[in-house]
């Protein structure tokens, strides 16, 4: 389920004491989901920093390579 080894322990004792645990069982999908969400947010940022200095790399590279092939000339 994609979820923490202490998250399923506590869901599984829930399940295991039937239907009335149902509400609390919800609360932990929730929770897990909003923890899940936010790390996605994090990685989602760290991605488009990535990809902003690759940007920036491939930028420097043609400008040098326009240098160069404008020496030639």
């Amino acid at each position: 389920a994609g979820l923490p080894i202490e998250a399923l322990i506590e869901y599984m004792a829930l399940v295991q004491q039937g239907d009335q645990t149902s509400e609390a069982r919800k609360e932990i999908l929730m929770e897990q989901r909003d923890l899940l969400t936010a790390r996605m947010a994090e990685m989602q940022k760290t991605l488009d920093l990535l990809n902003y200095k690759i940007s920036v790399y491939e930028q420097t590279i043609l400008a040098k390579e326009k240098e160069i092939s404008s020496g030639e000339d």
